[in-house]
């Protein structure tokens, strides 16, 4: 028999373990809402995350334009001058709740990658003198860009368009069958594209809008012949946004900076680069698609005050040793022109503007020519001088130091070379 000791000893040993069993699985089922609860603390985080991360849309454009071409040399060839472009590109923009101050101060501009289209075939390119017509058919053009509204109300948004890429031309200037296609003188060609639209939301994944845009297409003299294109027209586009559509809180343009984002100040930039141009004496004797690139010497000093977070201003002096001159003097002789003043020193003065966002700037000037004697053709050109190019700023120099490339050009359309670039900033 049991004695009611060890009854009462096995009594308090069961109430134990049942007690330990509840205990346990009551902490069990505790641990188990603990984990759903951090598991759905995870989710939302990841969601919000990915909804932070950023939004992507997609767009399709249509481009009617008139090619903008002056001189009698471009009319003795052009005798048609309607284009049409026609894109697909992929946008991403930044969401409002990371709070990066390029975002807030571009009020939340759109990244924007793409691929276009360009319809040639209903441009007539012929001399009386040659027994064909020339053609340039189409071009294929990859590009990168932003987009950013500057006026937003509603379901309307007013904004600026820019690009920049590489087209392909599989009919280029050729001495032997394309003989008068002196538009698109190589293979591979510089793209510009700047335009202004203006933009309705009819659905909430869905828009259209209409704009203007220039676009420029030349191989930048790094080829001839180099008269290039240079179009304007009217623009119609629909957009499609794969995530739901979140307006931006900021009102206008006004900036939302903080203190730590004040950059104001001035600064000190120096420039040097390598010029390269092929000579327009090389093809006008040779008629021929291979033309030797010449290289030079170039740099600038410019005095710059940086006013805002995406805007700065200034004036440049602009030196360039054109050593080149040397090989017109040459054709100059061959051609029997009046023997003139003949110098590889060219020196400039312009008034320079910048466009920040993040590591990537826009760098614009126009300027004019102090000192310029190189050669009979030059003699008659322009003495105002534009450049436009972008650079990188290299993030571990906190952005002290930078690399990129420039477009020079005169008369606002007529390229005279490109300069590969790098450079400084000194006292920000």
């Amino acid at each position: 028999m049991i004695s009611p000791t060890s009854r009462i000893f096995f009594l308090c040993f069961m109430f134990t373990m049942s007690v330990s069993s509840l205990t346990a699985s009551e902490n069990d089922s505790i641990s188990q809402v603990r984990s759903e609860h951090v598991d759905s603390l995870a989710t939302i985080h990841q969601d919000t995350c990915r909804r932070d991360a950023g939004h992507f849309a997609f767009q399709l454009s249509s481009n009617v334009s008139h090619m903008i071409h002056h001189g009698p040399e471009n009319k003795e060839i052009l005798h048609s001058y309607g284009t049409s472009f026609y894109d697909i590109r992929l946008k991403y923009r930044y969401s409002d709740k990371r709070y990066a101050p390029y975002d807030r101060a571009m009020n939340y501009p759109s990244l924007q990658v793409g691929l276009q289209y360009g319809d040639f075939s209903h441009v007539h390119i012929y001399r009386p003198t040659t027994p064909y017509e020339s053609r340039i058919g189409y071009l294929l053009t990859l590009f990168g860009g932003m987009q950013f509204d500057f006026l937003r109300k509603g379901r309307w948004s007013i904004g600026t368009d820019l690009q920049n890429g590489v087209a392909y031309c599989p009919h280029p200037f050729n001495e032997h069958d394309n003989v008068d296609n002196e538009i698109i003188g190589s293979t591979l060609s510089i793209y510009v594209g700047f335009g202004f639209y203006a933009r309705y939301r009819f659905l909430p994944h869905w828009s259209m809008s209409v704009g203007v845009d220039f676009k420029h297409i030349s191989n930048g003299t790094l080829d001839r012949p180099n008269i290039g294109v240079n179009a304007l027209g009217a623009t119609l586009s629909l957009g499609y946004d794969i995530d739901d559509y979140v307006p931006s809180k900021s009102k206008g343009t006004k900036p939302l900076l903080k203190a730590e984002d004040s950059v104001r100040g001035f600064y000190v930039e120096g420039i040097v680069g390598l010029g390269m141009k092929a000579l327009f004496d090389d093809f006008s004797l040779n008629h021929s698609k291979h033309n030797p690139i010449y290289g030079f010497f170039t740099t600038m000093i410019a005095p710059m005050y940086r006013y805002h977070l995406l805007h700065a201003s200034g004036i440049g002096i602009d030196y360039t040793y054109a050593d080149y001159v040397y090989k017109i003097h040459e054709y100059d002789q061959r051609q029997s022109r009046p023997e003139i003043y003949y110098s590889p020193h060219v020196f400039g003065i312009s008034l320079r503007h910048e466009i920040f966002y993040r590591h990537i700037s826009l760098n614009a000037g126009v300027g004019v020519y102090l000192f310029r004697h190189l050669g009979h053709l030059m003699e008659n050109e322009s003495r105002l001088y534009q450049t436009v190019g972008l650079r990188y700023s290299l993030p571990f120099t906190r952005d002290r130091i930078f690399v990129g490339y420039n477009v020079k050009a005169h008369r606002f359309q007529k390229v005279d070379c490109v300069q590969l670039v790098a450079g400084f900033r000194l006292g920000r």
